[in-house]
């Protein structure tokens, strides 16, 4: 049960029970009053005008009487007792010696007043037939039941109230979600986006910026990859002309050699955007068993070349074996992007720890160095595209998270205590040993 429906249920409810308390508060505040008027009331005086009654009209008039005190005051019952004992509307002397049986001292009711009319004794008896006058109770008799049945209704039409209100937006917080999760493609659920109010509204408007998101990517994605493709020609002709160069000057020139490793740079950022871009557009990948223990050795080994050439080290001892199912060539990519990252800001002299283990189900490989880390600010943006490294195009860890996220793994990164940083890298593991005949699985990315 989500905050939001509790939240619109509670109120809604507080609302009715509040409104329904506060108008029994003031219906009962209202019968009290009358109440007390009524026990102002003089029994004589009351009397009197009966009296008056049964002596102008006669027993006739005396019952006319009866009927009007009847509508004007519910709460009180008045008899009256002919001379020869015969009450004028037909109750029984064990009627009238009921209602004067429970007398409460300093109570003016019951009573009875003995009224001369005509020279002949007439008896007149008044008594509360209920001690308030309270309508709301009477609809059930019993005030709890009435109090439960009210909750209750109220109760079950709130939660359908905010039910109405609480599914839409839950299911509006799931495409929201999808959309940040990079599901562009998808819509939202057609019984909100069908909706003819503000929510459906809202629904349509939030598929309209996914689509809109969506082309504004794929454009520049696709300006990436023509500028990236339309690069490498100059470059290739930029190294041509270097070698040509360094041909007609056999002599080493510190500046041919410097454009060659400016033009080499330059490739590899072109290669890393080209090769992000093809992984932003999901393309397939195919997944097959892969000794990932073997493959992040074959990774150190490279690695560890580059580090010596920069007076540091790479450290790692391989477990017996990790399979994973997965590409290897896009694996491989995401393990030199942290190695290299790793290797790059070690400080001279300093080693890069390697460790690959598995459990719960997952290959976990994770790097670390021995550099100054990431500052705290910049920390959840590392795996973002074009954020940066240091250097390069900023795409390495982007890369890297993308490999991760097709093959369902996660990479994450934090700065350790005393210095230095780690990167981890997750695959999961197969569920099941795989049949050596059947053919490699074909992978979509989400």
């Amino acid at each position: 049960m989500s905050p939001l429906f509790l939240r619109i249920w509670l109120t809604f409810w507080a609302v009715l029970a509040l409104t329904f308390l506060l108008a029994l508060g003031v219906d009962y505040g209202l019968a009290v009053r009358r109440a007390n008027d009524i026990d102002r009331l003089s029994p004589r005086a009351l009397a009197a005008s009966g009296a008056e009654a049964l002596a102008t009209s006669g027993e006739t008039g005396a019952r006319r009487w009866l009927l009007m005190q009847e509508g004007r005051l519910p709460e009180l019952q008045v008899l009256i007792v002919a001379p020869d004992g015969r009450e004028l509307t037909g109750r029984s002397p064990a009627d009238v010696a009921q209602a004067l049986s429970r007398r409460r001292a300093g109570a003016p009711f019951p009573a009875e007043v003995d009224v001369p009319v005509g020279g002949q004794p007439y008896r007149f008896v008044f008594r509360r037939s209920r001690p308030l006058a309270f309508d709301l109770w009477d609809v059930l008799l019993q005030p709890w039941v009435l109090g439960g049945l009210i909750l209750t209704i109220s109760g079950i039409g709130s939660a359908w109230l905010a039910g109405s209100m609480a599914r839409p937006i839950q299911r509006l917080q799931g495409r929201v979600r999808a959309i940040a999760d990079g599901d562009l493609a998808g819509r939202a659920d057609p019984r909100v986006a069908g909706r003819r109010d503000e929510l459906g509204d809202l629904a349509r408007d939030v598929d309209h910026m996914a689509a809109r998101l969506g082309d504004l990517i794929a454009a520049r994605e696709a300006m990436l990859r023509d500028v990236s493709h339309e690069l490498r020609a100059p470059l290739a002709r930029l190294r041509a002309v270097a070698d040509l160069a360094r041909r007609r000057n056999p002599e080493r020139d510190a500046t041919l050699d410097r454009i060659d490793k400016e033009v080499d740079r330059l490739d590899d950022m072109i290669g890393q955007i080209l090769r992000f871009s093809r992984l932003q557009a999901e393309v397939g990948v195919v997944l097959e068993p892969v000794d990932l223990a073997e493959l992040v050795a074959d990774a150190v080994e490279d690695a560890a070349l580059e580090a010596a050439a920069a007076g540091r080290t790479v450290a790692y001892r391989p477990p017996a074996a990790a399979i994973v199912e997965a590409d290897a060539a896009l694996v491989r990519s995401a393990v030199d992007n942290v190695l290299r990252n790793a290797v790059r800001f070690s400080p001279p002299g300093g080693t890069v720890q390697v460790t690959l283990g598995a459990g719960d189900g997952t290959a976990a490989l994770e790097v670390r160095d021995d550099g100054p880390g990431v500052p705290a600010e910049a920390l959840p943006h590392i795996f973002e595209p074009f954020h940066g490294e240091g250097s390069g195009a900023g795409l390495g860890l982007a890369i890297t998270r993308r490999v991760a996220a097709l093959h369902g793994g996660t990479v994450s990164a934090h700065n350790r205590e005393g210095g230095g940083f780690t990167v981890t890298l997750t695959l999961p593991l197969p569920a099941a040993p795989r049949d050596e005949g059947a053919p490699p699985r074909l992978a979509v990315a989400d």
